[in-house]
């Protein structure tokens, strides 16, 4: 099943803080304890993403959940939908609900645009300020690449993405299984580039299955997994087991060898290093606030030879120690 980082579940709800919703009453209300927000390496599964993002639709009666001067009433990514799934090509389905969007309202201007064998999709929000994070504008961009994998019944490639905005270290591994493909940053634009070839076909959709994926917006367009990733998460999980488990060992386990993984892996601009990193940081600064674990044995657990190179990695990972970072999180949060 596949989760999310904490953080993200974090930023989902600033804008219906911003306008006094009771954030706490929300998490609840989609089945996540407030708490579990302030545990270090804690994830929760996309299921209950999806409903916080509903029950803040609700309350606040606005699809754009607060980050925008105006509302966009319930029912309008339905709508788009129907809009979308009614064209001839996936391309022309895209361009019909970007347009509903744009005569909708000026808070949030979509383009929609192709040349040279790629389609890009550009988004210029009236007020950015009002998501400092950038979490709807990241949001946003996602839910057009999904939508377009959804019309295709298939992965459509992403090939490139820009911001304008600096790398967000906070939560970068996160955020490049999103956006799978190159990245820019510090640009004058946000905008993602899809393959154009991939949208010049039909929309591969019948009507029970557009009015299954209104009946469960938006988890239908937050669970369509992008290929290249999957082998990354299945190795993820296969870390999350074992963090030692060497390259070979996990080749065998998804079938395939061991330079075939090394290349599946660089594609998606990852490595199983970077990914046993991502585990092990994760892991470590759980167990350090929710487990009375000495160092010794998180780092035994997790694979290291010695105590002391856990201790360099994560100082690396966090800019403290492990004992630092027990105590400050001690202090302030203590295990749950």
């Amino acid at each position: 099943m596949a989760t999310i980082d904490r953080y993200y579940f974090s930023v989902c709800a600033d804008g219906a803080r911003r306008r006094g919703a009771d954030v706490a009453a929300l998490l609840r209300s989609a089945g996540i304890d407030p708490r579990s927000l302030d545990q270090p390496g804690w994830r929760g599964e996309v299921e209950a993403m999806a409903r916080l993002v509903r029950a803040i639709w609700t309350a606040l009666d606005d699809e754009y959940m607060g980050y925008t001067a105006h509302p966009m009433p319930r029912g309008a990514l339905a709508f788009a939908i129907e809009l979308a799934a009614a064209g001839g090509t996936v391309a022309e389905g895209l361009a019909r609900a970007i347009r509903f969007y744009n005569l909708a309202g000026p808070d949030i201007v979509t383009d929609f645009a192709e040349a040279d064998g790629q389609a890009t999709i550009r988004v210029r929000f009236a007020r950015p300020q009002a998501d400092p994070a950038h979490y709807f504008s990241e949001f946003w961009m996602i839910i057009w690449h999904r939508l377009a994998c959804w019309l295709a019944g298939d992965t459509v490639p992403m090939l490139g993405a820009r911001f304008d905005y600096a790398r967000p270290d906070a939560y970068f591994e996160e955020f490049r299984r999103l956006f799978p493909c190159p990245h820019v940053f510090g640009a004058e634009e946000r905008m993602i580039v899809l393959d154009a070839g991939a949208l010049h076909v039909p929309v591969r959709r019948t009507e029970a299955e557009v009015r299954a994926m209104i009946a469960d917006v938006p988890l239908a367009l937050m669970t369509i997994p992008a290929k290249d990733s999957s082998m990354a998460r299945q190795l993820r999980l296969l870390l999350a087991r074992d963090p030692g488990l060497p390259l070979e060992a996990l080749a065998r386990s998804v079938g395939t060898s061991a330079e075939r993984l090394r290349r599946k892996l660089r594609a998606g601009r990852t490595s199983v290093s970077a990914l046993r990193e991502n585990v092990r940081r994760d892991a470590a600064t759980r167990d350090l606030v929710t487990t009375g674990r000495s160092v010794e044995a998180i780092s035994a657990r997790l694979g290291y030879a010695e105590s002391r190179s856990f201790t360099r990695a994560f100082r690396a990972w966090t800019g403290m120690s492990p004992k630092e970072y027990r105590i400050r999180h001690a202090r302030r949060d203590g295990p749950r």
